[in-house]
């Protein structure tokens, strides 16, 4: 099968002792005037930073407003528990948006914005992508949507259960498997008074038993077969199940309107580590099946670097990192002074017709407000990478979750409510749909992206984080925490403990970790969360929150409810490592970074080199 080429501070000020608890959910972010911990402060301090520790993180070893965080060090990452990964996805990100104003760096902006890092290009119509550096006082470009497939790249669609399942696109005569397992191809598709359907050969005779030909080779039980019969489409399974949806159309690459009327738009950075590896391996310098966790592969890089003539990493240790950011327009932003902010470049579509909004040639510029971000790194010890994500605490309301007290008692709170959330105009409507996907970029006949647009009056895609912290309500989340309370008490007394830390009116107090996910040994990902076993019996080895998803660029990719399996007894949870893993080597279409393959290296005449290992 064919594989779908689709572009793709409100300031927090502690009130005496005033718990979450005590505060009017439906208050929230309703009035800016007040001031409201958004966290329970009475929880477990099961994941916490000392003050001396912290104050280490801060370049001259003293917290400032603001001020330049230096990165965690990947090279010596303990990784002992759950809470060295939290630390480490927290300084990360107080590193990625410190201001450079200070330090070595001197380039303006953030570090993210600086020449430590680059710009990934969206994929060209033959799927490669390049490498922009970053010069001081630039301006970086955005796109308007993000691709959103399951791990064969396919793009995905969940059943009513809320199981996940990746959509093969019909193609010309399209054929099954009949009940003598022979491949015939498909002439129609009729369907009874009860709804029934019948596939009939080219020929007009019935297949019997027919079943789905899937070409994906990961998780193929989790792949679907789609036909399409007027305006019907058809899914069926590689068992023979025709797969019932709640959405009737699968969508690799979505678009999402805040409630300023904004488009959310995507930035892929990765750093200067990264870069060079990447050059490295395409021109068969370096040889590595993983991304660098030692000194030893931090030195390869940094040594060929210099016979390159590449600049010197200023901060080699961080290892390799890719980033995923999400952006907003400042323009009509409710308390826009609480966003981390860049100017960039960003797509004009003309929206003449109100259902279609077609992409044109020109860009603007403007400030963007940053709503969502992905930290992703190697560290010692951990090829797979840490997968971490940060929110904006206005994005999207929780579900439900639990978490356990200072008392070792466990504590329920309910789901969000109340307007005021940038991406759900009135989380008090919990009984209708949730995270809809009003929005989805296609092609049209003239090869140029639209915009297409199911519902026009539908301004709300009532966006909810169903896994408030990264985790199912129903299931053990890892080996180290015993109850899903635990978990989420673990990220947020860390939340906890870095905002208090956090002196005067620093931006950063206004972004939240959602959670980290790795795997259990720095092992392969297997495409499975712990404990679940899957088909063939298979335990999950994605660990810390393995049950991962951000509001603004998972948002239709999250399941309906909290819990971990469904009715029918299969997965209906996904998280980071679902889709990113398989295989640790980066140059295959499967591995950990799905970027790395399609990413054209970095420029460079020298040839001849030596070999590095």
């Amino acid at each position: 099968m064919r594989k779908l080429n689709i572009k793709t501070s409100i300031v927090f000020i502690a009130i005496g002792m005033l718990l979450f608890l005590g505060c009017k959910k439906t208050d929230l972010l309703s009035n800016t005037d007040k001031d409201y911990e958004y966290l329970p402060q009475d929880v477990e301090q099961s994941c916490v930073v000392t003050d001396a520790e912290f104050k280490t993180w801060f370049k001259g070893g003293t917290v400032t407003e603001n001020g330049l965080v230096e990165p965690a060090n990947s090279v010596t990452f303990p990784h002992n528990n759950n809470c060295d990964f939290y630390k480490w996805s927290e300084q990360m990100f107080l590193w990625i948006t410190s201001p450079t104003s200070s330090g070595s760096y001197k380039s303006g902006g953030t570090v993210m914005e600086s020449p430590v890092f680059y710009n990934v290009s969206a994929a060209d119509k033959n799927g490669n992508r390049v490498l922009t550096p970053h010069a001081p006082n630039t301006i970086m470009s955005a796109v308007g949507n993000i691709e959103q497939t399951g791990p064969n790249r396919l793009p995905i669609v969940f059943d009513k259960s809320g199981k996940m399942f990746e959509v093969e696109p019909q193609e010309k005569n399209e054929a099954v498997k009949d009940a003598a397992n022979k491949s015939v191809v498909v002439g129609k598709i009729i369907a009874n008074a009860n709804g029934l359907h019948s596939f009939v050969d080219t020929k007009g005779k019935a297949i019997s038993g027919p079943k789905a030909i899937i070409a994906g080779k990961v998780h193929p039980e989790n792949i679907v077969q789609e036909f399409k019969q007027g305006n019907k489409i058809i899914l069926l399974d590689s068992k023979g199940n025709i797969i019932d949806t709640e959405q009737g159309q699968a969508g690799s690459s979505g678009a999402l309107v805040a409630s300023n009327n904004s488009l959310v738009y995507y930035i892929t950075m990765v750093n200067d580590v990264y870069a060079y590896f990447l050059t490295g391996i395409k021109d068969k310098t370096l040889k590595a099946k993983e991304f660098p966790t030692t000194a030893a592969a931090r030195d390869s890089i940094l040594a060929y670097a210099k016979l390159k003539g590449f600049a010197p990493p200023p901060d080699p240790d961080a290892l390799a990192m890719e980033l995923k950011t999400s952006w907003v327009e400042a323009k009509d932003l409710p308390n826009a002074e609480t966003y981390i902010t860049i100017k960039a470049k960003i797509p004009v579509y003309d929206k003449t017709d109100p259902k279609l909004w077609k992409l044109t040639d020109k860009t603007t510029v403007t400030t963007l407000a940053l709503v969502g971000m992905h930290v992703v790194g190697s560290v010692a010890g951990h090829p797979e990478m840490i997968w971490a994500t940060f929110e904006h605490l206005k994005n999207a309301p929780n579900t439900a979750y639990s978490y356990t007290d200072v008392n070792g008692k466990v504590k329920q709170v309910k789901g969000d409510t109340g307007k005021g959330w940038l991406f759900n105009d009135n989380a008090n409507d919990t009984v209708g749909g949730q995270n809809i996907q009003n929005m989805t970029v296609v092609n049209d006949t003239l090869n140029t992206d639209v915009i297409k647009i199911v519902n026009p009056t539908l301004n709300s895609s009532k966006v909810r984080r169903i896994m408030a912290w990264g985790v199912a309500s129903d299931t053990i989340p890892n080996a180290e925490d015993k109850t899903p309370a635990n978990s989420n008490s673990e990220i947020i007394s860390i939340n906890n403990a870095v905002r208090k830390m956090l002196v005067g009116n620093d931006i950063r107090k206004n972004y939240l970790l959602i959670g980290a996910t790795w795997t259990s040994g720095g092992v392969v990902p297997n495409g499975y969360s712990y404990p679940y076993n899957g088909t063939p019996p298979t335990p999950g080895n994605a660990i810390g929150t393995g049950r991962l998803a951000n509001t603004t660029m998972e948002t239709f990719f999250q399941a309906p409810s909290s819990n971990a399996v469904a009715s029918s007894g299969t997965n209906a949870v996904t998280s980071c490592l679902y889709c990113h893993g398989y295989s640790l080597d980066p140059r295959t279409k499967n591995g950990i970074s799905h970027i790395f393959s399609d990413i054209r290296a970095l420029p460079t005449n020298m040839k001849n080199l030596p070999k590095l290992k």
